[in-house]
This record gives C-alpha cells, sequence and structure tokens, in this order.
C-alpha cells in the first residue's frame, strides 16, 4: 500500500506577498523621504539637478531601449533557430533553460511570436521618445502595430502558461514579483524627491526601460538560484 505525503508550504502565500509589498513600500517611502530632505540645499542636489536639466536620464533610457531592442531581435532569432535547429535548441544558456524537451519544442514559436510582438511595442514606444509628437503619417500605421502585437503578447501568453511546467512558470512569477518589489522602491522614492521639488516629473518611458533591466537581471538570479545548473550549456546529464 503507497503511502501519500501531502507537503504543504508553511504560512499564507498571499500574507507572505502582501506583508512583503508593505515592508517594500515603507522601505521605498523612507528612502524618497531621506532622499529629499537630506540633500535639499547640498552639493548633491546641485548634481542631480545637473543631470535632469541636461536631461541625461532620457537620453539614458533611449540609450537602454535600443539595447533592449537588440536583446529581444536577438532573443527572437535565437528562437526562430531553436524551431529548425535542434543543436540551437540544445543550447540551454541561449533558450533560457528551456532545452529541446517536447514542451519547449511546441512553445518555441509562441516565444518567438512574443518576442516579436514585444519588440514591435518597445519600438513604437521608443519612436514616441525621439518625435513626441509623432508623425501624423505614421499615427495609424503605428497604432495598428501596437495594437496587433499586444493582442499577440496577450494570446501568446496564454499559450505559454499552458505549454511550459510550473518549473518555468515559476521562475517567471517570481522574478516578476522580484523586479515590482524593487521597482516599487525606486517609484516611490522617486515619487517623494519630486514632491520635494529635487527631481522633475519622471517620463514612463524610463519607467518601462528600467524595470526591464530590473527584471532581466532578476530573471537571471531567480532561475540560477532555483537549479543553477538550468543556464549551462547543453542538456543536463540523465541520471
Amino acid at each position: 500500500m503507497s503511502e501519500v505525503i501531502n507537503q504543504t508550504r508553511p504560512g499564507n502565500p498571499w500574507m507572505k506577498f502582501v506583508v512583503g509589498t508593505a515592508i517594500w513600500a515603507i522601505v521605498g517611502g523612507i528612502s524618497g523621504y531621506l532622499l529629499a530632505t537630506q540633500t535639499k540645499g547640498t552639493k548633491l542636489e546641485d548634481a542631480v539637478r545637473l543631470v535632469f536639466e541636461r536631461d541625461f536620464v532620457s537620453f539614458m533610457s533611449v540609450l537602454l531601449g535600443f539595447i533592449l531592442l537588440g536583446i529581444y531581435v536577438f532573443s527572437a532569432i535565437i528562437f526562430a533557430l531553436a524551431i529548425v535547429n535542434k543543436r540551437v535548441a540544445n543550447n540551454r544558456a541561449l533558450t533560457g533553460g528551456l532545452g529541446s524537451s517536447p514542451s519547449s519544442r511546441k512553445a518555441y514559436p509562441y516565444i518567438l511570436t512574443f518576442y516579436v510582438a514585444y519588440t514591435a511595442i518597445l519600438g513604437v514606444l521608443t519612436f514616441y521618445q525621439f518625435h513626441p509628437q509623432g508623425l501624423s503619417s505614421m499615427s495609424w500605421p503605428l497604432f495598428l502595430i501596437g495594437l496587433t502585437s499586444g493582442v499577440a503578447m496577450v494570446w501568446t501568453g496564454h499559450r505559454l502558461w499552458f505549454l511550459l511546467d510550473e518549473f518555468f512558470r515559476a521562475i517567471w512569477l517570481e522574478a516578476g514579483a522580484l523586479a515590482s518589489y524593487i521597482m516599487l522602491v525606486i517609484v516611490l522614492a522617486a515619487g517623494c524627491a519630486m514632491a520635494a521639488g529635487l527631481m522633475p516629473a519622471a517620463s514612463l518611458y524610463s519607467g518601462l526601460v528600467l524595470y526591464q533591466i530590473i527584471y532581466l537581471i532578476a530573471y537571471g538570479w531567480v532561475a540560477g538560484k532555483r537549479d543553477p545548473n538550468m543556464l549551462e550549456m547543453g542538456e543536463p546529464e540523465e541520471a
């Protein structure tokens, strides 16, 4: 007679999520208050104002946006090759640890579609960073590109959720939560600094780019922590 062992995680995960968010919110508020008050009238305030008045932040946001576009285009090419080339699919470092399992091979066309759609949306937003008023002749085409890409991202995300196993879904969720926590601190700190007049209003594009950078770092950290061998080259040896 087989014995069934029920393993339950201690504590309520939703309560942990709420408590964790509250703690990070408090940390962000305190950080912003200290940033706004302790730097008032100091040389650091002058340096911060110089950075924002010279528009260095917007310039860096666009530069990072172009770097992200390059990363997403490269990723789309990799997954396109992984669909037709098993050697590329076997390279777990290139495919984010997915490898060439049957479920992964089924997921690659959807991942490719997701990256193409995401690149299109980020490209449209980057275009409007350079041309805030936009070109009248480009408004409708860009709107249709953004709308189609958004629908494609939602559809492929829904498909990938059911195609990939719980291991990778957990990595996505944990990386997203970690990136959101860090971003929450930054947003609250920046909000307090703006309320005190230390820095001007922040750009949503800058926030989007910053979140993506944080998420990429968080994904690598979470993935490596859950399985240090996941991102190694090639398939893991069978036991």
